[in-house]
């Protein structure tokens, strides 16, 4: 994640007005986000140093307009045009989701398993973490059919791997320590 989008969504979320719908916030950016990322033209456009800034805001407010984006929220993406950070409105959404999942006690989790899983297998994996962390868990699950079973499971620096190669791992040490003994 690039190093400013931190503050940004910081300086977002300090300066909201109270009762701030981040949600909806979230929800007309990221289409925004998208569109730009989609649209080459439009992307050419609003870095295009020969095209006055006047409109590119026109263009930012007409979008805003569009994604129905509240005056707030409008004036925020005005600011990352000014100084030259509209394109990169996708990174401060995940840094703004990041802020508000921890202002939440929400921990994000990325999943890794050899396979699909059920609904209740997911719902397990959250409850275990969540009983180790203390923290409501989201998860996001990607499949890898590199990992024999079980699941790998990173919450930022911290890996909880519940993999079947991780279980011999841990078998073989404790064979080796009695043997060793």
């Amino acid at each position: 994640m690039s190093s400013f989008a931190h503050p940004y969504a910081r300086a977002l979320v300090e300066s909201a007005p109270k009762g701030y719908d981040f949600a909806a916030f979230e929800a007309a950016v990221g289409a925004f986000a998208e569109a730009v990322e989609d649209n080459a033209k439009l992307r050419a456009f609003l870095l295009a140093p020969n095209v006055p800034r006047e409109a590119k805001s026109q263009t930012v407010a007409e979008l805003s307009r569009r994604i129905r984006l509240d005056p707030f929220g409008t004036r925020f993406l005005q600011l990352m045009l000014k100084n030259h950070r509209l394109l990169e409105a996708g990174e401060v959404l995940k840094a703004l989701r990041g802020l508000l999942d921890e202002r939440e006690g929400i921990l994000r989790v990325q999943v890794t398993v050899p396979a699909p899983l059920s609904e209740r297998e997911q719902k397990m994996i959250e409850a275990a973490i969540a009983a180790r962390t203390g923290r409501t868990v989201r998860t996001h699950v990607d499949l890898d059919p590199k990992i024999l079973g079980g699941f790998i499971a990173r919450a930022g620096s911290q890996i909880f791997d519940g993999s079947v190669a991780a279980s011999i791992r841990r078998f073989q040490t404790q064979v080796e320590g009695k043997a060793g003994a």
